[in-house]
């Protein structure tokens, strides 16, 4: 009785909150100035179209910078399995354009936040990385240790009895990034299967804020993102949503706050929202919804059991909820199962008794990988996006993730080019977009699985 008292008591404390300051939903601010951008890749006559905008932005405002940035990204390195795909070097070309600006303005003060997967838990350390570090730029891993995992019993114990011997510097196992990459250790696949992530996207300088579901990562070049730039007092919010990050990681993130010459005036009600702020802030706005409002959502993963129910009660309020989703059926050359969207899609469907419409993004091996909420009420569009899946790993702090919540008036240009995006993917003779069928087939030993992964914490999602 004494062990299962130890064992519990071991579980309870590995369950522990964000550590402070980490989820955050911020003071709504109001400023002028919200542009929406879109990567799209996609299929038309037997020919693959890119049409790609973000890193392309991401490098403007690292030029336009004077006194600091602040970069926090997920994946950021160039491993891949080049005998077999031929991705953009996105990582190579972020990485010179902060050399660039580091070479161009000595004095600048630039912060890079990255997770620890891109060096397999510190196995080793990839070019970027290093080339940023060589040339004065300041580069922090995420340290995930504090933080709970969604698979509470593996991640206690891992935390308690395997973590102190870290993860080793010479490893034999495979890569996973790529065949070419150097090979890894035992105890850092143990680290991996925590699962745990700084899954952020965002970038911040002194003049302008960028948050997307976009990673500057080559082997995700040609994936379908989008993302929102911005400026204004949020900025500050922003500014020290990364200082803890930092503090998380022991790090000191020495930012002062940004003088910000503009009242709290404007079109846009902009808010910074992150970990379970966003949970909380979707969960608000959707059960706010009413009869004549309509829900458009473009997603990579779409599984939290909660925000599913409250779609589907929402659709019975006489809601109009249509849903663009990824077939999770490839990741960077792998084969997927489908879950969890063939899963929540089918629930969705059938329990809203065909009222919710869902549609596949027609992908061609790249992923639909945009994280993307509209409401649209009878005054105003409600916009919700950046990194965060709507998974319960995501948006129930578990992973770190950042969104930005907008409120928009309706024929203002913010909430007709976010529409126009909608509509133009909804379109059914466009291509982009693929009608669902045999949602039956295979599903009950999916949704086995999906089950097991939910209750357990065992997925990527």
């Amino acid at each position: 009785m004494k062990k299962i008292i130890i064992i519990l008591l071991l579980i309870f404390s590995g369950c522990s909150n964000l550590p402070k300051n980490i989820s955050m939903e911020s003071p709504v601010y109001k400023t002028d100035n919200v542009e929406f951008y879109y990567d799209l890749t996609y299929q038309k006559d037997d020919n693959i179209y890119t049409e790609h905008r973000i890193f392309n932005q991401m490098e403007k405002i690292i030029k336009r910078a004077d006194k600091f940035i602040v970069m926090d990204v997920f994946l950021f390195n160039n491993l891949y399995n080049a005998s077999e795909f031929n991705f953009p070097k996105v990582s190579s070309k972020i990485t010179k354009a902060l050399i660039d600006k580091k070479k161009e303005n000595p004095d600048i003060q630039i912060y890079f936040i990255t997770d620890e997967v891109n060096t397999f838990y510190g196995v080793y350390n990839t070019e970027e990385l290093e080339e940023l570090e060589e040339n004065g730029i300041k580069v922090i891993l995420t340290d995930l240790t504090e933080t709970n995992g969604a698979n509470v019993v593996y991640s206690t114990f891992w935390k308690y009895f395997f973590s102190w011997f870290g993860t080793g510097k010479h490893g034999w196992l495979p890569n996973p990034f790529s065949p070419d990459a150097p090979k890894v250790t035992v105890r850092s696949y143990l680290k991996l299967i925590n699962l745990k992530g700084n899954h952020r996207k965002v970038l911040i300088t002194e003049k302008e804020g960028f948050i997307t579901s976009a990673n500057p990562h080559s082997a995700s070049g040609y994936h379908s993102n989008i993302g929102f730039r911005f400026d204004g007092k949020i900025i500050n919010s922003m500014i020290d949503s990364e200082k803890a990050v930092g503090e998380l990681s022991k790090e000191n993130i020495e930012l002062p706050k940004v003088e910000i010459n503009q009242g709290n005036t404007g079109k846009y009600k902009v808010q910074l929202i992150t970990e379970g702020g966003i949970g909380n802030t979707l969960d608000r706005d959707i059960e706010k919804t009413e009869k004549g409002d309509t829900i458009s959502i473009g997603m990579f993963y779409l599984g939290d059991k909660k925000l599913i129910k409250n779609l589907i009660k929402a659709s019975k309020r006489g809601v109009k909820i249509r849903l663009i989703l990824d077939q999770n059926k490839e990741a960077f050359g792998m084969k997927k199962t489908g879950i969890p969207n063939k899963i929540t899609a089918r629930e969705l469907i059938k329990k809203s008794d065909e009222e919710i419409k869902v549609r596949w993004y027609n992908s061609s091996g790249e992923q639909y990988h945009t994280k993307l909420i509209i409401i649209e009420k009878t005054d105003k569009v409600i916009i919700n996006g950046g990194s965060a899946n709507f998974t319960k790993r995501n948006i129930r702090n578990y992973t770190l993730d950042s969104n930005v919540r907008i409120e928009a008036p309706k024929d203002s240009k913010l909430a007709l080019d976010v529409k126009s995006y909608f509509e133009r993917v909804w379109d059914e003779d466009a291509g982009y977009t693929i009608e669902i069928k045999n949602l039956d087939k295979g599903y009950w030993g999916n949704n086995f699985f999906y089950e097991i992964e939910n209750i357990t914490g065992f997925s990527t999602f």
